[in-house]
């Protein structure tokens, strides 16, 4: 099978992705594909180019494969036995389909095997596919159900055996009678096999022959075959891939994995929690009532033993609790933090917890008397969007308005969850964004979440770019409070976005052209001041992040990229920050800005409500940034568009001259459009150390012939790296606002020419191309048979460049002045100083040079790179 291009294999995770999700973004294929964001944004240009997939109108840029099918949604079945599993209807929706899938298979079912972390529920689900056959009829109702733990018996396979498949009077030593084996005695049920990975390679092969035939001979039965017929269940917590026969695996065509508790969606994990709780009541035969710190700690565990230690924690917890209450009968028993005490658990002591609410369990489960009121709240939503794929703001608002009358009167079940969806909807999309006149539609949404409402893939796509493309604001604002809010269902989670964008797009002034982002030290201070100001406004004008003191710039940089991410910034883009430091703020997110950005410092309420009013009255971006200067007793910063004064700075080891070779190119072929500039390399690394950035304020790319450390928030790229074809792709991506195709395509091929072995000769003075070239060859060879690596074609042209030019600068003395700069600072580097006088001393004879501490340490420099490279053998 011939290997896919890179573009294939895009278009194939996007294909992947696609069918998780309607709109893929380009960092989610880049992620998956471990490449970088500009490669890969550059084969999904060639692949819309070829129409294979579609770019979604709205910021951030989205993917859709073209003519993918939309998932048709299976009719839906009723659950019987696995109506009691937690999360039938949400993330185990496509379990209990396999399972029932398996159950109803003609003739005899198919093997099921069940896999998941301990204590996950995998025996408990075992039991509901038993049942679930019982109460469709597929197997008689007094059809046996047979267990055996595998792991009982893993040091003594025979025993193992003759429980499994019985055996005959004499067949050992003690086979006194025929004894029926487990096989036998589950014919005509189920047979469920736990801790499988413990059963011996010749019993899996014993067993698989009884799966193909149904025959079987127990132990010392030589002459004839029993028959049973036994639907088998397999569990295991292990890969089975890595502990059980392929032989064996293919027998067992079902595999179903259970997701551990603490992977749960929000709504499951709390119903576990009341399920294990409503036991316990049972037991003690007295109400509970659970405070929010508790129900806040268990929703957030990851028990090693998942449910199994979830409920032995709640049995604790309930003993100690009744120790110290009042022993009343009709008593709430009331349980605490303080219960759980010695049990090692962490309290997240966040003072914005998601639940505020108890959970009250009664000893009796009231009857569930709900009834189905109709068409199914997704189906009504599948039917408008089918009947106006492209709906109008006013008729999606019609239609959820029409679905909370339908739902006026039913009670809302999940308190503890909408009390979190009422809080954080009332925080986020009332107050932040001062959207106060929303309130009526936030009961519906929460039945909507609550009930994990989905539509077809393809309706959902439309809705997301009708959203998208008509109410960019509105869906930012939708965006930030599902964001906050815990995800049941991610497909619903994007449908719902969409649709609250739409209803509360009358409220949100979408012709706004400026965009402001807020940014103070604090847990609440920018979210504060952005709620007062939204509000006073009346409407959505500014965002804001905030930054508790204990987290990390790179958090609060990555958190802003985001969401300027998905800003059109192209109108103007102001930031206020409330510490000048956090004015690189700026230097790190500028990349994903279009426009003139105005960065103010010193943050305060009454600088963001006059901003925000000068926004709000469509003050023109110069206007404001003008009565910045002037009005504000503060410092305001103006920076330029980008298209303006900008600079390519270009530093290389090797020497000035070859940076002023490259910035010739650069001239020739950009002429004034950028200016280039060149340093000198122990400038540049002067500079990167001591993370000054100030000079980069108007700097697209640093070009040099080393790699920079990842904490250089500058977009640099190693010179050799251009002959990539991701070298090419970032250095268009970088230049591509300034330079039409062809002008890129003669720029790059007059570096490539440069970067050749051809550019190598025309670089040196007077010395012999030919001779010198095999001489830095043979240096070469010796470095890589030291240090056991190999090095490729484009790294050893860099080293051909940098040596030549070296011997030339030694014998003109331009090196001179540095001979005594560096003297080795660590072993490593000493022994490569030490090596490398060796390995050169035949060119120093020759050419009658020292090699001085300043051009070893620059050799060094090189090669520390290359054997710290990931993709290159490390030293031996």
């Amino acid at each position: 099978m011939a290997m896919q291009s890179a573009k294939e294999r895009v278009l194939t995770e996007l294909t992947k992705l696609n069918q998780q999700t309607t709109a893929v973004e380009t960092l989610a294929v880049a992620e998956k594909l471990d490449l970088s964001r500009s490669v890969t944004s550059h084969y999904l240009s060639q692949l819309l180019a070829e129409k294979k997939v579609k770019k979604l109108t709205g910021r951030p840029v989205r993917w859709q494969v073209a003519n993918m099918p939309a998932p048709v949604a299976p009719p839906s079945v009723p659950l019987h036995a696995f109506s009691d599993v937690i999360g039938a209807t949400g993330s185990q929706l496509d379990n209990i389909r396999k399972c029932i899938a398996a159950v109803k298979y003609p003739h005899g079912g198919l093997n099921i095997l069940l896999t998941g972390q301990s204590g996950v529920g995998k025996t408990f689900l075992a039991h509901k596919i038993y049942e679930y056959a019982q109460d469709t009829a597929v197997i008689p109702a007094k059809a046996p159900f047979k267990v055996l733990n595998c792991a009982d018996y893993a040091n003594n396979p025979e025993l193992l055996s003759s429980i499994l498949f019985g055996y005959v009077k004499g067949a050992f030593t003690g086979a006194a009678n025929n004894k029926e084996g487990l096989l036998q005695a589950a014919d005509g049920g189920y047979l469920l096999l736990d801790e499988i990975h413990r059963l011996s390679g010749e019993n899996q092969e014993k067993l698989f022959t009884f799966m193909d035939t149904s025959h079987f001979r127990p132990i010392g039965e030589n002459q004839r075959d029993s028959t049973a017929h036994v639907r088998i269940i397999l569990a295991t917590t292990e890969d089975p891939h890595a502990v059980l026969l392929d032989t064996f695996q293919r027998r067992v065509p079902v595999n179903v994995h259970i997701t551990a508790y603490a992977d749960r969606p929000l709504d499951e994990r709390l119903a576990y929690i009341r399920a294990l709780f409503q036991s316990e009541a049972k037991r003690f035969a007295r109400p509970l009532t659970v405070t929010p710190a508790v129900l806040q700690m268990l929703t957030q565990l990851r028990p090693v033993g998942n449910v199994g230690r979830l409920k032995n924690l709640i049995k604790v917890a309930c003993a100690r609790a009744f120790t110290h209450q009042e022993n009343g009968v009709d008593t709430p028993m009331q349980i605490d933090v303080d219960d759980f005490e010695g049990e090692h658990l962490s309290l997240h002591t966040n003072a914005e917890m998601l639940i505020t609410t108890p959970m009250v369990v009664p000893v009796h489960v009231p009857a569930d008397h709900t009834q189905d009121s109709g068409m199914s709240d997704a189906a009504t939503i599948t039917d408008f969007l089918t009947a106006q794929p492209k709906p109008s703001a006013a008729a999606s608002r019609l239609m959820i308005q029409q679905l909370q009358g339908k739902h006026a009167h039913d009670p809302i079940r999940q308190t503890i969850l909408h009390d979190a969806h009422r809080r954080l909807f009332t925080t986020i999309v009332r107050h932040q964004f001062g959207l106060k006149s929303t309130s009526e539609y936030e009961p519906i949404f929460f039945r909507l979440y609550a009930e994990h409402v989905q539509v077809p893939a393809d309706l959902l796509q439309g809705l997301q770019q009708q959203a998208a493309t008509n109410f960019p604001r509105s869906l930012h604002v939708a965006a930030q409070f599902y964001a906050a809010l815990p995800a049941l269902e991610t497909s619903s989670h994007q449908l719902l976005t969409a649709l609250l964008a739409c209803c509360i797009s009358e409220l949100v002034d979408e012709k706004i052209p400026l965009r402001c982002l807020m940014v103070a030290h604090g847990s609440h201070t920018a979210t504060s001041i952005q709620s007062v100001v939204n509000q006073l406004c009346g409407s959505y004008l500014v965002d804001a992040i905030d930054m508790p003191i204990d987290t990390t710039i790179d958090r609060i940089i990555a958190e802003s990229k985001r969401i300027v991410d998905s800003f059109d910034t192209s109108n103007g883009f102001i930031l206020l920050v409330d510490m000048g430091s956090l004015n690189q703020l700026y230097r790190k997110i500028k990349n994903a800005l279009s426009g003139d950005v105005l960065v103010i410092n010193n943050l305060t309420t009454a600088t963001a409500l006059d901003v925000a009013l000068k926004i709000q009255s469509r003050l023109p971006f110069e206007k404001i940034a003008e009565h910045a200067r002037t009005d504000y007793t503060i410092s305001a910063q103006y920076f330029e568009g980008f298209a303006k004064n900008q600079n390519i700075v270009i530093s290389c080891m090797s020497g000035l001259g070859i940076s002023d070779k490259l910035r010739d190119i650069f001239h020739e072929v950009l002429g004034h459009q950028i200016s280039l500039l060149t340093m000198d390399f122990s400038h540049l690394q002067q500079s990167v150390r001591a993370n000054d950035r100030s000079e980069f304020e108007s700097t697209l790319l640093v070009i040099t012939t080393t790699n920079l450390p990842d904490s250089f928030a500058i977009p640099n790229i190693n010179i050799y790296d251009l002959l990539d074809p991701s070298g090419q792709v970032f250095l268009h991506d970088i230049l591509k606002k300034y330079v039409d195709q062809r002008t890129f395509d003669d720029l790059y091929n007059r570096i490539v020419r440069f970067l050749s072995i051809e550019g190598v000769t025309e670089r040196l003075s007077f010395l012999n191309p030919t001779v010198i070239i095999q001489e830095v060859e043979t240096v070469i060879y010796k470095f890589e048979h030291y240090y056991h690596i190999k090095l490729d074609g484009k790294i050893k042209l860099n080293l051909y460049m940098h040596i030549s030019l070296m011997v030339e600068r030694l014998m003109t003395g331009t090196s001179a002045d540095r001979s005594n700069d560096r003297t080795p600072t660590d072993p490593k580097e000493q022994e490569f100083f030490d090596v490398a006088k060796g390995i050169c001393k035949p060119l120093e004879l020759k050419y009658h040079i020292e090699i001085n501490g300043y051009e070893l340490s620059l050799l060094y420099q090189l090669f520390q790179a290359i054997i710290e490279d990931q993709n290159t053998p490390t030293i031996q």
